[in-house]
């Protein structure tokens, strides 16, 4: 089964977090959570909390094929911390793939990984990823090698389509999704599983 691993830390944001975490799920993937620490980390908007199932530290030891890093003000929080730097650069160059949401363009940059890149996130970063010598492109889904980025939530819709028939076609995932095709652009006359003439 392929796996996939959330960060979070203190003020991560619910909707991306949570939606993350089930979609992924929803993809056939072993989810787990982690942080630097086990303990409760508690949402921006105080509406939830997630108590991670393994440490960063932990997590090195292991291999994923999705580490995914929701936003609000966590990433701030993550990449402070090596551990944190050393996976995200794991997940970019050993054949995983890094998936940055909204404010998580932080822990690119701070991993060494902005440079030459083209990146997307929440406006509030769009400086810090120019000065960190990425390009920032304005658009829903930004995928630069095996770093992909969305710019918030609000994308979601389109996002996540693109990221599973991307995940899909690395093979990754196990079958075609029982509502469908994986690509909602990929119809009956591509032979996808909306053809229902066969």
């Amino acid at each position: 089964m392929p796996r996939a691993l959330v960060l979070i830390h203190d003020l991560f944001d619910e909707i991306e977090a949570f939606y993350t975490i089930y979609r992924l799920r929803e993809m056939g993937m072993d989810v787990r959570v982690a942080s630097t620490e086990l303990r409760e980390f508690r949402g921006k908007n105080w509406a939830a909390t997630l108590r991670p199932d393994l440490t960063v530290r932990e997590a090195l030891a292991e291999r994923w094929d999705v580490v995914a890093i929701p936003g609000g003000y966590a990433p701030d929080r993550l990449r402070r911390h090596d551990e944190v730097k050393e996976l995200a650069r794991r997940a970019a160059e050993q054949g995983g793939v890094l998936v940055s949401i909204c404010h998580a363009a932080w822990v690119v940059i701070s991993a060494g990984l902005a440079r030459g890149r083209r990146l997307t996130g929440s406006r509030g970063v769009w400086d810090d990823i120019r000065n960190a010598g990425g390009v920032v492109v304005d658009e829903p889904y930004v995928e630069d090698g095996n770093v992909i980025s969305t710019r918030s939530y609000s994308d979601f819709p389109e996002f996540w389509p693109r990221l599973e028939a991307k995940l899909r076609g690395m093979g990754m995932l196990p079958g075609r999704h029982p509502m469908g095709p994986a690509d909602p652009r990929e119809g009956p006359e591509r032979g996808g599983s909306g053809d229902l003439t066969k």
